[in-house]
């Protein structure tokens, strides 16, 4: 799931994928994190002060991309969220070791583990941190990318990946930042609609497409101005999407 979109709230160092840095008193970082409960694809936006006391979040489901939020408080490693729907989250965070002696917090730790329960029902729940970021969210996450809102911006390139995957050549074309780079083993520019539409197999090809069936239009990593989904296959300017990389 998934980010360069987080405004600067704390003075604190920039964290990715577990990293460790000490964090100051009073310092706040948005953790990102991705996994799953029961079976159902997930992300969760986690804030977080002093490296361990949990301020605000949510969470959603990657099938409908709508945030649920969380309340909660935690007790040293562990952690229990609660949504309005009343499901409950009890989790802990879980290290790999390079936290030796010291305890675990949310700057030495690689995610979290637990259950979620809720309607009679338990599940697993799965949580990989992403990356950790200073400050709290931004009301506009994708400020260095466009003017649009956030919502409007991301269903734009949620357009996109629907046109793709079902063949929507037109409608795919229309939604492209030309000139378009597309980076495989011999990269090339395409300058126009009619030029995309016509390498359109070798450009979307079978392992393109299923990279871009997991791709996540929702809390996109941003950097240098553009927004990334699927690990990088696709990133988006204002314009629309203008990179495609190999998988």
């Amino acid at each position: 799931m998934r980010r360069g979109w987080i405004s600067v709230a704390a003075s604190v160092a920039v964290l990715a994928f577990g990293g460790e840095a000490l964090a100051q008193p009073g310092s706040m970082t948005t953790q990102e994190l991705s996994g799953t409960v029961g079976t159902h694809a997930v992300g969760a936006s986690l804030t977080i002060t002093d490296a361990q006391h949990f301020t605000s979040g949510h969470y959603f489901y990657t099938s409908q991309l709508k945030d649920i939020p969380l309340t909660g408080i935690e007790d040293g490693d562990k952690l229990i969220l609660t949504e309005p729907g009343g499901g409950v989250f009890h989790l802990t965070l879980k290290g790999n070791g390079s936290n030796g002696a010291n305890p675990l917090t949310f700057e030495n730790s690689v995610g979290l583990v637990g259950t979620w329960t809720g309607g009679g029902k338990s599940l697993p729940v799965d949580l990989e941190m992403d990356s950790s970021l200073p400050g709290a969210p931004s009301d506009h996450r994708y400020a260095d990318v466009t003017t649009e809102s956030d919502s409007a911006y991301e269903a734009r390139v949620h357009r996109w990946l629907t046109a793709v995957l079902t063949a929507n050549k037109a409608e795919a074309a229309a939604l492209t930042s030309y000139p378009l780079s597309v980076n495989y083993n011999r990269p090339t520019i395409f300058h126009t609609k009619t030029q995309l539409i016509a390498a359109w197999d070798k450009v979307f090809t079978p392992a393109m497409l299923t990279q871009l069936r997991a791709a996540v239009p929702h809390e996109m990593f941003v950097r240098n101005g553009q927004a990334m989904v699927a690990g990088g296959a696709a990133w988006f300017d204002a314009k629309g999407v203008m990179a495609i990389n190999e998988p």
